[in-house]
């Protein structure tokens, strides 16, 4: 792969964390008249009508011809981090659960040390710390975290978001970014909508405003569908590691989105937290394309019919 492919790829990630970083301000509007698991089940759900309107039969294919090891797991893992993440933001403070929702780039690296057997860089520990750091200052504002139980189950989720990006990107060795997706996002919905029928009474899906179901038109189209694409499109090429870094700049686009948008101001120390995310996603980004991706030096992952599926399925990387 040439450095520039590798630079198009980060770029990917780039505009998704842009994506889910407008996500963040989009759900307050849509929170104000649908609660929050009844909004995330209306978001993937709609998501995962949009992939199967437009790959139907291509993610049918992809599914019968793969492992079911390959995508079921992924699929439940994003369905219980995105259900552990609502959670966390109703449990604690914005700032405390934007904090700790942001770290899978903490857990990455060592998950795919463990399943795939890719090496732990230097230079990845050293980006972790400057993210750790850069995160704290640009979360906290000028305030202090506390840890508790919503604060737990928000590094939970991070954990869990970490796992399912390893997968995901050894899960598309076997299946193409469509039908990935699609896992990710009917996954997401199932969870979501059984938590919602358990937990919160059904909107008045009559008197919602124009507005609000515009803004879960967004989470849904370029929030979810969009966004899933460019990270499984990525995956397929470049690290999971260097994906999860690139990711901490979600923050920042909310943090700028909330300025225009919300009125929200950050503080200096805000602002040098945001300067130093950007830094290191820029960092990630240019050491990924002076070191590519190369498996060939890679050990083998733990499954035994992975290289396997590799050459069998490479076709469905064409979407």
């Amino acid at each position: 792969m040439t450095q520039g492919k590798n630079m198009v790829f980060a770029a990917f990630v780039v505009l998704q964390a842009i994506f889910y970083g407008a996500d963040n301000v989009v759900m307050k509007v849509a929170y104000g008249e649908i609660s929050p698991l009844w909004c995330q089940a209306l978001r993937f759900g709609l998501a995962f009508v949009l992939f199967m309107i437009l790959f139907g039969k291509q993610i049918v294919k992809g599914l019968r011809g793969s492992r079911m090891s390959a995508w079921l797991p992924v699929g439940v893992v994003y369905a219980v981090a995105f259900v552990a993440s609502s959670l966390a933001v109703d449990m604690t403070s914005a700032t405390n659960a934007g904090f700790f929702i942001s770290l899978p780039m903490l857990f990455t690296p060592v998950i795919a040390l463990a399943l795939m057997r890719r090496t732990y860089r230097l230079s990845t520990l050293v980006l972790q710390i400057a993210v750790l750091a850069g995160l704290y200052l640009l979360c906290c504002n000028g305030g202090a975290l506390s840890f508790g139980m919503g604060e737990f189950v928000g590094l939970g989720s991070s954990a869990l978001f970490a796992l399912g990006i390893v997968l995901s990107e050894r899960g598309l060795s076997e299946i193409g970014p469509a039908a990935m997706s699609a896992v990710q996002t009917g996954g997401a919905f199932l969870f979501s909508l059984g938590g919602a029928v358990a937990t919160e009474p059904a909107p008045a899906f009559g008197t919602v405003s124009v507005g609000t179901w515009a803004a879960v038109a967004f989470l849904a189209i370029a929030g979810t569908c969009l966004a899933f694409w460019l990270q499984n499109k990525a995956l397929a090429h470049i690290p999971a590691a260097t994906v999860s870094v690139i990711l901490c700049s979600e923050p920042v686009v909310t943090a700028i989105i909330s300025f225009f948008v919300l009125g929200e101001v950050l503080s200096m120390m805000g602002v040098l937290g945001a300067a130093i995310i950007v830094g290191c996603t820029v960092a990630a980004t240019l050491l990924d394309s002076s070191a590519e991706k190369d498996q060939v030096e890679e050990l083998p992952a733990f499954d035994p019919a992975f290289e396997v599926a590799q050459a069998r399925t490479s076709m469905n990387h064409s979407l």
